[in-house]
């Protein structure tokens, strides 16, 4: 074949492909492939703060906001009875964060601890930072804060914000407590069985 006959076949290919209509619909096609496997990956990706936005249960209370507050804990007293540890919900609704101690089964005293969180739901558990050992923590606007060592936590789930690595890997432990009739309920031997993590 001729060199002239072979510019001119490709000149025939290129007009054809240049006029093919399905190439258009190739890249349109494509196209929304991509745009849609983007869209399904940012709709269902963990976020960056956990696995879970709201680790602890339903809501019980009101929603609120503790932007531009530093709330310290309020001391109150347990009751202990039918294997439960019983504080009024009333106490931790009204005051943002409580404290109180319950002795585990080797006698140590486990500082525990109850807040609401801005989404209403309900943590109780423990209240030890460690291993600076901290005993008491503060609600800071969307954050819960260590009151020794200043290591940070975002409110709703626990997960490490900024402060000591060491203790931001040993957050507060969550005891299911249940709400009736106005009172929380933990189980006992959640704390019977609690231990120092971080040695």
């Amino acid at each position: 074949m001729s060199d002239k006959r072979l510019k001119e076949k490709r000149k025939q290919f290129s007009r054809a492909a240049k006029h093919n209509p399905y190439k258009n619909w190739a890249i349109l096609g494509i196209g929304v492939i991509v745009v849609t496997t983007v869209f399904i990956f940012m709709a269902t990706r963990t976020p960056e703060t956990g696995a879970s936005a709201f680790a602890f249960g339903e809501p019980v209370a009101e929603t609120r906001s503790y932007v531009g507050e530093l709330i310290s804990m309020t001391e109150v007293e347990p009751l202990i009875e039918d294997e439960m540890i019983k504080i009024p919900f009333e106490a931790v609704d009204s005051n943002g964060i409580v404290n109180f101690d319950v002795e585990n089964d080797e006698g140590f005293l486990v500082p525990l601890m109850a807040y609401i969180t801005p989404s209403g739901r309900l943590f109780a558990g423990s209240s030890m930072c460690e291993p600076c050992r901290g005993r008491t923590f503060s609600l800071a606007g969307e954050t819960l804060v260590c009151d020794v060592c200043r290591t940070t936590y975002t409110i709703e789930d626990h997960q490490f914000i900024a402060g000591s690595q060491a203790c931001g890997s040993y957050p507060p432990v969550y005891m299911e407590p249940l709400v009736e009739d106005g009172t929380i309920n933990i189980a006992l031997d959640k704390v019977l069985s609690w231990r120092i993590r971080a040695f």
